[in-house]
């Protein structure tokens, strides 16, 4: 009985705790409209950033309003579940679009990885002990690459993976700064970064494989 008396009031407070949930999202849908319109979107700051992310990546059949219309769902649902505003719409927007794309990035690199597995084992078709250590070993190296800092991680892949030049790692970071107070590092410093972030993998790889042998 106890119980039956306060389920009417529970959802009278829900909903009434619902609708200033409901004004913060329309607040910012208002805030980030013109985003979602494709000919006014075009000549946004943030479309020219997220436009030079795309093609340094050189990531393909991506659509823009498409990523920016799942950078706003992500927007509504974040405000509903936390119960709280966004404070700068667009500068939340800029980062989570470019995490979006990050993820189509780190999609690519492991399509890439996979074909270069594949073509590696198909050069040794006769030697079975061979395909099962090398499967092995790149098994354990995935698993060490992603034991490591998202920064190293990012960096091993740009060097190693994407094959660029320390040149084009620092426009990479000149892109992410832009409009922000971020240091760009130089060439001298990403090569430590990159000798530090090595040994930390050759450190995990060998942990894995083999008990921390050198």
């Amino acid at each position: 009985m106890t119980q039956t008396n306060k389920n009417p009031k529970h959802r009278l407070e829900q909903q009434l705790s619902n609708e200033p949930v409901e004004d913060l999202v329309y607040a910012f849908i208002a805030a980030v409209s013109h985003l979602l319109m494709p000919d006014e979107f075009k000549g946004t700051a943030l479309y020219k950033f997220l436009l030079r992310f795309v093609r340094q990546w050189h990531l393909a059949n991506v659509d823009l309003n498409d990523v920016i219309v799942e950078g706003v769902k992500r927007g509504i649902e974040y405000i509903r579940r936390h119960r709280k505003p966004i404070e700068k719409p667009e500068s939340w927007l800029r980062q989570v679009c470019l995490n979006i794309l990050r993820s189509k990035v780190d999609a690519t690199i492991k399509d890439e990885r996979k074909v270069k597995q594949l073509t590696t084992l198909a050069q040794h078709p006769k030697s079975p002990l061979l395909e099962a250590e090398l499967i092995e070993q790149l098994r354990f190296l995935e698993v060490a690459l992603n034991q490591l800092t998202t920064d190293d991680q990012r960096l091993i892949r740009m060097k190693f993976l994407q094959r660029k030049t320390y040149e084009q790692i620092r426009q990479h970071y000149k892109y992410m700064a832009a409009g922000e107070e971020c240091h760009v590092p130089s060439v001298q410093a990403l090569r430590k970064r990159e000798s530090r972030a090595l040994k930390r993998l050759k450190a995990h790889f060998f942990q894995l494989y083999d008990g921390g042998a050198d």
